[in-house]
């Protein structure tokens, strides 16, 4: 049995993972007043008296980002805990783990990501090196190589209809790519935090 925290995306959530099926999954915040740092443990022996995870749970998922720097930090900090406590393996899931995922024959993707506290990314590849941008407004300009866009939320206004779009799950993307995924014990997590202040990246 495999635990998925997602902390990424914009509704944190768990996702309990059994033959490659999601057995079970629970948003741990509700809305923008509720703080993940505060629900994550008791949503956590929810889904553990529930499933029995303790017996059961082989593996642990992380999503590391980019997103909120808090959310991110609560996430991290709670698998790495569970991970020694328990002696489990954990993988790390990124932006640059989904692009590889999601990556198209003969197209240059791009990915445009929403994350908790209503922050905004896009990704894209340059000469073998991945670039993360945050994006503070609808006016951001599309990198001209760009010429398909994943999105895991809304369509933003800036991608135009000359440009192919399809939107994309991360809990499906970790599903159907399960088989691919990594997994190491004692592994240092490092979140993927970006800021327009290039002294806090």
């Amino acid at each position: 049995m495999f635990l998925f925290l997602d902390v990424a995306s914009p509704i944190p959530e768990f996702h309990l993972i059994n033959d490659k099926k999601i057995i079970d999954s629970i948003k741990i915040i509700n809305n923008i007043d509720q703080k993940l740092s505060d629900l994550l443990i008791p949503k956590y022996y929810q889904i553990d008296n529930t499933h029995q995870l303790s017996k059961k749970l082989k593996k642990l998922i992380i999503t590391i980002g980019p997103g909120s720097y808090t959310a991110l930090r609560v996430g991290v900090s709670f698998i790495a805990g569970l991970s020694q406590s328990m002696n489990l393996p954990v993988s790390v899931i990124s932006t640059e783990t989904i692009y590889n995922h999601l990556s198209v024959a003969c197209k240059q993707i791009g990915i445009y990501f929403e994350s908790s506290n209503n922050q905004k990314f896009f990704l894209y590849k340059k000469k073998s090196k991945f670039i993360h941008k945050k994006i503070d407004s609808q006016n951001y300009i599309l990198p001209e190589l760009v010429s398909y866009v994943f999105y895991n939320l809304d369509l933003p206004k800036f991608i135009n209809t000359k440009i192919e779009s399809k939107i994309f799950s991360i809990k499906m993307n970790v599903l159907e790519n399960l088989h691919k995924l990594e997994f190491n014990k004692n592994l240092i997590i490092q979140p993927i935090y970006i800021s327009n202040n290039s002294i806090l990246n």
